[in-house]
Parts: C-alpha cells; sequence; structure tokens
C-alpha cells in the first residue's frame, strides 16, 4: 500500500533535498507548520524549522519567508507564533507572509502555488518530512527544493522524530491520492 506512494515521493523529490549550504537561491522559503506548545511558543520541532529558515534568509539563499499553519494551534495563531520567533531572532518583519490556511502540507503547497503565484520556492521542514512536502509542490507546478531540520538529532526528539517518520509513511499514501 505504501510502496507506489513512497517510489511517488522519492522520485519527485530526487536531488531536490539540499543542505543549506548547497540548496539554490529563491525569493521565496516556506516554512511548514509543526506545533505550538501551550504557552504560545513554537513546538521544538518547529522552533528547528524556523532556525533553518532564519539562517537561509540570513545566507541569502531566500529573501522572503512565508509561514504556513494553522490559525488555532493551542489557542493561538501557529503562523503568528512562528513570525514572533523569526522577529525575535532578527528577521525584519516585513519578509514575512502568514499563511494561516495551512493546515496541512497539501493546503500549504496548494496555497504558495495558487494564492501565492509561486513557481520556485524552498520548503522549509524537517528531514522526515521533505521528501512528500517537495513532491507535493512540485506536482501542483512549483519548483521546489528543501532543507530540513534533522529533528532526529536532537536527543530531546528522538522520539518525536520517529513517530513522524512513521505518520509519513501513511501521509505519503494520502498526498499521492491528492495529486493524481
Amino acid at each position: 500500500m505504501t510502496g507506489v506512494p513512497s517510489v511517488w515521493a522519492f522520485a519527485r523529490s530526487a536531488d531536490r533535498i539540499r543542505s543549506a549550504a548547497d540548496v539554490p537561491g529563491t525569493e521565496v522559503g516556506l516554512v511548514l507548520g509543526a506545533g505550538v506548545r501551550w504557552d504560545g511558543t513554537p513546538s521544538l520541532i518547529l522552533q528547528g524549522r524556523l532556525d533553518v529558515a532564519k539562517d537561509l534568509y540570513e545566507a541569502g539563499k531566500i529573501r522572503r519567508i512565508i509561514v504556513s499553519g494553522s490559525p488555532e494551534s493551542r489557542g493561538c495563531s501557529e503562523p503568528a507564533v512562528m513570525r514572533h520567533h523569526l522577529v525575535s531572532n532578527g528577521v525584519p518583519a516585513d519578509v514575512i507572509v502568514l499563511d494561516e490556511t495551512g493546515v496541512d502540507t497539501w493546503q500549504s503547497c496548494r496555497r504558495a502555488a495558487g494564492e501565492f503565484g509561486l513557481r520556485e520556492l524552498t520548503v522549509i521542514s524537517s528531514r522526515f518530512h521533505l521528501r512528500r512536502a517537495v513532491a507535493m509542490c512540485r506536482r501542483l507546478g512549483v519548483d521546489a527544493h528543501g532543507v530540513g531540520h534533522d529533528a532526529a538529532a536532537d536527543w530531546r526528539l528522538e522520539r518525536v522524530a520517529a513517530r513522524g517518520a512513521r505518520r509519513e509513511l501513511l501521509a505519503t499514501v494520502k498526498a499521492f491520492w491528492y495529486s493524481h
């Protein structure tokens, strides 16, 4: 059941998962949401993604950042929390665009392609999530590369990353069916 969708995601993202040092520059980086803590701060996984976005911005690899997530995550707007974190860490507010319709990866990618009219971008997510996210953006006509935060490298996130990787198998099946 997961074989064909996994091959699809792998093929659509081949040679497109990069490090921050070797990703081609694009106008926009799309940061995919990953939850907000009860205190209104980014989850550790989301914080890792935001740190990657900040690094890409500072390196001149992206010039604008779309933060995409749920408008209601534990009582907070996930994109607003994401913007606050980035601004608090030195990213200018005027380069950050909020997308509060990104309740899942498909919606975030569809909005990037449709509403924002993007034809190329850098997807910023967790490493285990990038193949599917890049494949979905490419299916929608966006020339996408991905740079990931390696959540599994952080001992505090090992179990969360393992659970995310298992969830990713089922999410890839769903993405395959959405895009075909």
